[in-house]
């Protein structure tokens, strides 16, 4: 499809947006609106008066000195809103409804499941990424590292010469409807894609990159077996001409490459015909006859999740064309991302690792097992309906580990001590506490890692503030900042 083609389908058609106060919903109406879309009706459970602070909070890609007349700029919009007390008046009669993708997360939308089960068509800002890119997409998925993979495949394609555009699941990331007008079919598109994006998305990207699946967001889906058809979509719609790159030591994505018209496996501990693996001091990707090797020595972050995050990485990128110089280049420069498993500071001859976005215990087991010093571990927070047994990959990650204390935060804390017994922890209650405490614990050549396991939705309002409070707490008490 192109541009030309969607606006002019939806030409006509009485639309209805969810959450214009959003970056989804702020973004899709822009687009829209600024190809001469009308009929338009906007829903925001905020007040008119609210709207300037709470877009400014969701736009953070924004500068700070821009989110305000932004935000003028939508309310100025020839469209209608419907606020606060009358969200989502009048969309039982829609064509059309653009909703963000955790939507139905919120009992205030139960209404829109109700549409959604009579028929009515349903999109979303995701959807229209894929309906007027004019280039090629790389999208990546996954439990754990799917924005690392994704970071670091648009690096090695534009190091390799190749124009590429990247947009994350992320607020802090340029929504990719604002590229629409300099995307050509020569460039490339890479997406992060979270498993709210993919859900009831029709469409597949040609090159499908599943770093790998783990237990999470069930709360989302209900059981583990939803949660995993939902990371298929992916796959699901991909044609005789596309690619899928699968981490074949996880069984869950292994287990999709029957269902893939090309797939391409890595592996960390064993020899692919096809894909990517670990050849003694080597990354080797094999593609037909062709063979590229990247010096497994690039890879400057511990730990073995960052070696399959490489893996995972130089082969998507390898099949979009980049050169195993760029991807060199690319592994040797990185030293990892905000939240997610970086060096916040060095002080004292203590490291400091911030990594908030393990927001599951998969996530924190591997950040754990990656350490390879003494360490103090901090953790803990929010995990609906938790239990001691949701965090056995962190105990036996720990039970290997050099680790010296683990200082337990938030509302999970009675399940981790239960689940860590027989380990040296201690339940400390506030982010602030822990930092205090994990300094007088460690000693010079030690490390001290956040890595919690848990989302933060109980003490913080995302990870995004959780890693910054821990950064700007070790920098207070005299850290020297590395980030």
């Amino acid at each position: 499809m192109s541009v030309d083609s969607v606006i002019q389908e939806l030409r006509g058609k009485n639309i209805h947006v969810v959450g214009l106060a959003g970056t989804e919903g702020a973004t899709v109406v822009d687009f829209l609106v600024g190809r001469g879309v009308t009929g338009i009706t906007a829903h925001d459970v905020h007040r008119p008066d609210d709207f300037v602070a709470e877009f400014g909070r969701t736009h953070q890609w924004l500068p700070a000195d821009q989110r305000e007349p932004a935000a003028r700029r939508v309310l100025n919009h020839p469209i209608q809103v419907c606020w606060a007390d009358r969200y989502l008046d009048g969309i039982e009669r829609a064509d059309v409804i653009v909703v963000p993708q955790s939507w139905f997360r919120y009992p205030v939308n139960a209404p829109l499941r109700r549409l959604r089960e009579r028929g009515i068509r349903f999109s979303s800002m995701t959807q229209l990424f894929f309906e007027v890119s004019p280039c090629p997409i790389v999208g990546v998925t996954g439990t754990n590292g799917k924005f690392t993979v994704a970071h670091l495949i648009h690096q090695m394609l534009v190091h390799s010469g190749s124009r590429a555009f990247f947009s994350g699941n992320d607020r802090s990331h340029v929504p990719m409807l604002y590229y629409a007008d300099e995307m050509t079919p020569r460039d490339w598109l890479v997406l992060e894609l979270s498993n709210r994006q993919l859900i009831d998305l029709p469409y597949s990207p040609h090159i499908a990159v599943i770093t790998n699946i783990a237990p999470h967001h069930l709360d989302d889906h209900g059981t583990m077996e939803a949660y995993v058809e939902v990371k298929r979509t992916i796959v699901k719609y991909q044609g005789k001409n596309d690619l899928a790159v699968l981490n074949a030591d996880n069984p869950h994505t292994a287990a999709m490459a029957g269902d893939c018209p090309h797939p391409y496996l890595f592996s960390r501990t064993r020899a692919v015909s096809q894909g990517a693996s670990v050849r003694g001091d080597a990354i080797v990707i094999t593609r037909g006859r062709l063979q590229q090797m990247i010096p497994l020595g690039a890879v400057q972050m511990p730990g073995a999740h960052t070696v399959e995050n490489a893996l995972a990485a130089c082969l998507g990128a390898a099949l979009a064309g980049a050169s195993a110089a760029a991807m060199a280049d690319v592994l040797l420069a990185f030293r990892g991302l905000p939240y997610r498993f970086r060096v916040v500071a060095d002080a004292g001859g203590v490291r400091y690792y911030e990594d908030s976005l393990a927001t599951n215990p998969t996530a924190a087991a591997a950040a754990i097992a990656s350490m390879d010093r003494p360490f103090v571990l901090i953790a803990g927070g929010a995990r609906p309906k938790a239990t001691a047994a949701d965090f056995a990959s962190m105990r036996t990650a720990l039970q290997a580990s050099p680790v010296k204390g683990v200082l337990l935060i938030g509302a999970t804390a009675p399940q981790l001590q239960e689940a860590l017994t027989g380990l040296p922890v201690s339940a400390v209650g506030t982010l602030e506490r822990a930092v205090t405490e994990a300094r007088r614990m460690a000693r010079p050549g030690d490390a001290v890692l956040l890595s919690p396991g848990c989302e933060s939705f109980d003490q913080f309002r995302d990870y995004r503030e959780r890693g910054d409070r821990y950064a700007e707490l070790v920098a207070k008490d005299g850290g020297a900042g590395t980030s």
